[in-house]
């Protein structure tokens, strides 16, 4: 059985690690600190610097395969471990394809992927009005959409600019988007196995929190047609494709080509399926096949590192996820969940705890998901036990 390294410490770690127990699997993570919600159930913990390129290379001397929960990698790091021979899945050429949000925008439009046109800021480095007022005079004018080129997450890094002026402007390099008036947002998560074979879990809807920008809560299946549901698992599949091609003619190998992907869409007001972006790990939009599909997507990330073959991505279940995080009072210090008991007394719903020591304002603590014999009866089961939940910071 092959011995797995997973760079980074977080819950998709944890979770990954928890669904890897009953395959015996054995798991080392490198994690910024200890404890954190991934080192402190794996099997050994290594402490140091995602970005540091000798820590990278130090810990995947003990592993047979090299993973990530998180793009702020080291990618010239992943690199010399595969020119050591070491399995980097998804690729470092992946990776790379994907940390720069605007060469990533570039390979979509290259591949004839359906997304939102954009155009670097002038400078490449702290936007000004004037240089966002050019970018947005050649999509067509405002709103537009500034984001930065790397480090974005979980509604960091996204900035909707409605005219000249106004609004604060991100720094550092960043680019444009036009803005897509959204019906609504979808999620797709792609399995791709290293011989090609790709799979979709059903599409998902997203619900946003204003207040943060981040994901609040997703339904599956989405509340679309049949037919858009298909466009839209066609489009990500594509999507996923294009960027394992575009990978490999860079000079990665085909057997990092692999790996479980989370395409973000939006669903115009007009009908078109755009895509928003792609992330090359498990993602909070499929949280919900845990409990919902025949294989988690979690399940589906442990089988292509230990070079098992993929699962069935079929949904059993209408079912929503919804995120736990402290609300803007919820204060800083030492986490305290409240109402949990009263939460889990609604039928058809299970819960996960993060580990995470530390409560703050919208920082992501846990999510529960509701089951439901209809989208209707998860939907209203979920925001029943949602509104037992309260973190609060000590």
């Amino acid at each position: 059985m092959r011995r797995i390294g997973i760079v980074g410490g977080g819950q998709l770690g944890r979770m990954a690690i928890e669904e890897a127990r009953k395959y015996l699997a054995h798991i080392e993570v490198l994690a910024p600190e200890y404890p954190s919600p991934a080192a402190e159930i794996a099997d050994v913990a290594h402490v140091g610097l995602l970005d540091d390129y000798e820590s990278i290379l130090e810990f995947a001397e003990e592993v047979d395969v090299v993973s990530y929960e998180i793009e702020g990698v080291n990618v010239e790091a992943l690199r010399e471990l595969e020119r050591r021979g070491v399995l980097v899945l998804p690729s470092a050429g992946i990776l790379d394809c994907i940390v720069d949000k605007y060469a990533q925008k570039e390979l979509l439009l290259a591949a004839g992927i359906p997304t939102a046109r954009a155009t670097l800021v002038r400078p490449d480095e702290d936007a000004s009005a004037g240089s966002i007022a050019d970018a947005a005079r050649s999509l067509g004018g405002f709103p537009v959409v500034q984001k930065t080129r790397s480090g974005g997450y979980d509604g960091r890094g996204v900035a909707v600019l409605k005219g000249p002026g106004g609004e604060p402007l991100l720094k550092g390099p960043s680019f444009v988007e036009e803005f897509v008036d959204f019906e609504r947002e979808l999620a797709v998560v792609v399995v791709r196995e290293p011989g090609g074979r790709k799979l979709a879990y059903p599409c998902a809807e997203m619900v946003f929190d204003e207040r943060a920008n981040m994901c609040a809560s997703v339904l599956a299946p989405a509340r679309i047609g049949a037919a858009l549901r298909e466009e839209a698992e066609r489009i990500a599949l594509a999507a996923v494709e294009a960027l394992c091609a575009a990978a490999e003619r860079a000079g990665s190998p085909a057997s990092g080509s692999a790996g479980v992907f989370a395409v973000e869409l939006f669903l115009s007001r007009s009908g078109d399926v755009l895509v928003n972006e792609i992330a090359p790990r498990p993602h909070n939009s499929g949280h919900f096949s845990i409990e919902a599909c025949e294989s988690s997507q979690f399940d589906q990330y442990v089988r292509l590192l230990l070079g098992l073959p993929a699962g069935s991505t079929r949904l059993l279940s209408p079912a929503m996820m919804v995120n736990i995080f402290g609300g803007p009072d919820c204060g800083c210090g030492e986490a305290e969940y409240r109402g949990v008991e009263e939460a889990l007394a609604v039928p058809g719903v299970s819960l996960h705890l993060y580990g995470k020591r530390e409560a703050r304002p919208f920082r992501k603590m846990g999510h529960l998901t509701a089951l439901g014999a209809t989208a209707e009866e998860a939907m209203s089961r979920a925001a029943a036990a949602r509104s037992k939940i309260r973190v609060v910071g000590l």
